[in-house]
């Protein structure tokens, strides 16, 4: 089958979304297809753009194409008569996030026409689909809730997941992926100043706006935690991420309403880590399970400071809830097959 894959992308950027769409095309070529990634540009500043975005892709045409699979707001809006989304990412500023400090649109009258658009497009363009799955229950659940429309989860794997292994469990936590408001860097980086014992923390990624990395090292400069927080503000390869797994003592991912677990959850439980979250991190429950698989705080950076407090002392407890993160995540059926299969048929 000849298989093109339509993801939304702002160029220099790359997050689990971008890695999931790599995957994606090379699983589909080892599993006897032809597949190829078709990135569309996309920027919701200024808010108007947007709208030239969803009519740029509704003018885009895929000849001498068998299936489409759609990803992400708004190239999913893609025509064409035999197409399959596997939903990652509506456009949340128009949904769950609006009236809310992550709302990113104005509140204007033109800003509630925007997303009034956003909203008849996908209610239009994904009826379209032939099958619609999501990344997770909670993306599942949008989608039913604000647009009426059903769906079925469909868990996305890592593509490699052979060179996250466990070796020690060190000193230091480890919070791994773009660095961004949504993600919340910056409630783990403050957490650190209520912290009583002598855990560290790394934190790597590519900061999605210079403001973004100010506001880390402004916390970090406020509390003078530079001895106690190595930070690495730029992308890291898989080799260099793996090597930093290795050794961790645990894994700290507290966003703010993930759509899914999150390959940093993901990329954790295959190294046997523990993962602490919070209450308000979405699909992170999911593999982080208080107590069996690390420890699911409110989101107060008093509260991720005792998580790992109790982590440090007890670092066979942390071996302990690595090793019971791995094995639930085996138990969850998270594998290519399964996803070629549901994406093909």
């Amino acid at each position: 089958m000849r298989i093109v894959i339509v993801n939304s992308w702002v160029p220099f950027l790359k997050g689990g979304a971008e890695h999931l769409a790599d995957a994606l095309t090379c699983k589909l070529g080892e599993y006897g297809h032809e597949a190829i990634l078709v990135r569309l540009p996309f920027s919701w500043n200024p808010p108007e753009k947007i709208l030239e975005h969803i009519l740029a892709c509704r003018c885009v045409r895929l000849h001498n194409v068998d299936r489409v699979i759609g990803l992400k707001f708004p190239a999913y809006c893609v025509p064409h008569e035999n197409k399959v989304l596997w939903l990652l990412h509506q456009f949340r500023q128009a949904y769950d996030l609006w009236d809310t400090d992550l709302q990113d649109l104005p509140g204007s009258a033109e800003g509630r026409g925007i997303r009034e658009a956003i909203i008849r497009a996908d209610n239009s363009f994904l009826g379209e689909c032939r099958a619609i799955y999501t990344n997770s229950h909670i993306t599942r659940d949008r989608l039913r809730r604000f647009n009426g429309i059903s769906s079925s989860v469909l868990y996305p794997p890592l593509r490699d997941s052979t060179h996250l292994v466990a070796n020690e469990y060190g000193d230091y936590v480890f919070l791994p992926g773009r660095i961004t408001a949504a993600k919340r860097q910056h409630l783990a980086v403050e957490a650190m100043h209520y912290v009583k014992s002598g855990v560290r923390m790394v934190v790597a990624g590519m900061p999605e706006t210079p403001a973004d990395l100010v506001r880390l090292e402004e916390i970090i400069t406020r509390y003078s935690l530079e001895k106690r927080i190595h930070l690495i503000p730029r992308f890291i390869s898989e080799e260099e991420k793996a090597r930093w797994f290795a050794d961790a003592l645990a894994c700290v991912y507290v966003p703010r309403d993930e759509d899914s677990y999150g390959y940093v959850a993901l990329e954790s439980a295959h190294a046997s880590k523990a993962i602490v979250t919070c209450s308000d991190s979405g699909g992170t429950t999911i593999l982080a399970i208080e107590g069996l698989t690390g420890y699911v705080t409110s989101p107060e950076p008093q509260a991720v400071a005792a998580a790992m407090d109790l982590l440090y002392t007890d670092r066979e407890k942390a071996r302990q809830l690595g090793r019971a993160a791995h094995d639930h995540m085996m138990t969850l059926k998270i594998d290519w097959e399964s996803v070629i299969d549901r994406l093909t048929t």
